[in-house]
């Protein structure tokens, strides 16, 4: 006769230490509040940063343009800046429409023109080939004057592609600024964040983060705002978790040292915040 361990799926006990941590989130304020909140945070850490934001107003300055998440997953910090700045789930679908508007229009032209020239064409075909060879004296002049000069009447390359109209101006985003979130765990889209999945100390990181950074008169490549809410995972080793911590401050730290503006840059006193 042979015997099967039970299996933990058909067990309706369940560990203690589970149990008490089910009692925590029932009773935790912040857990009842984030499952109440509009704008359903992903993390009881969004509380904190309001908080944070609301005694010091760090991040409701109009010279807030960029910021950085550090150990972003699972992007409670990172919507709260995309709140502040004003990026809304609005800006998303708007943009996929503009992009819908911009297509049609690419269609549009790309079909008129299509028709202009078969239409060219088919009356060049009627007509009889005159005598001789080479272009006449009146073809040879030039129909613009120059050719850093064209005519008034010559079609507008960006009306072209779409990038134009009055009907696009009120599907714009409403959101400012960039925010860019760093994590090596995946994070879930959010409106107005731009999601890296990497090591945010690999040169690849760092030539991503500049590229993603908005490029302004001599503070390309650096952010208003450096976030890091990170921590190692623990070991039960005191000093091996001490020591992660320690490496996690100094990492952070020189990557502050070469991305975040200063205070003298921006123009205040508490300009370049690192929190």
């Amino acid at each position: 006769m042979s015997f099967f361990p039970t299996r933990p799926l058909l067990s309706h006990k369940l560990p203690p230490s589970t149990k008490a941590w089910l009692a925590r989130q029932f009773k935790d304020p912040l857990v009842r509040e984030r499952l109440s909140h509009p704008a359903q945070y992903r993390a009881r850490s969004a509380f904190k940063l309001l908080e944070l934001d609301e005694k010091w107003k760090f991040l409701n300055h109009d010279d807030v343009d960029s910021v950085v998440d550090l150990g972003a997953a699972p992007g409670g910090w990172s919507q709260v800046v995309a709140g502040k700045l004003g990026w809304t789930i609005e800006d998303v679908v708007g943009s996929r429409k503009l992009s819908e508007l911009r297509a049609k229009k690419r269609l549009k032209t790309f079909e008129k023109k299509k028709k202009h020239a078969e239409g060219h064409w088919g009356d060049a075909a009627e007509e009889e080939p005159e005598a001789g060879f080479g272009l006449k004296a009146e073809q040879k002049t030039a129909e613009y004057g120059s050719w850093s000069s064209p005519s008034p009447s010559s079609p507008d390359p960006i009306y072209e592609l779409g990038f134009g109209g009055e009907e696009e101006e009120s599907q714009r985003p409403s959101g400012r600024g960039t925010i860019i979130a760093v994590d090596l765990l995946p994070i879930y889209p959010i409106p107005g964040v731009k999601t890296l999945q990497m090591n945010f100390l690999s040169e690849e990181a760092n030539d991503y983060i500049s590229a993603l950074l908005s490029p302004r008169p001599g503070v390309e490549g650096k952010a208003d705002v450096i976030l890091c809410d990170m921590a190692a995972n623990f070991t039960g080793n005191r000093v091996r978790d001490v020591e992660a911590s320690l490496d996690i401050c100094h990492a952070v730290f020189n990557f502050t040292h070469r991305r975040l503006r200063l205070a003298e840059e921006v123009g205040r006193r508490r300009g370049g915040v690192l929190l």
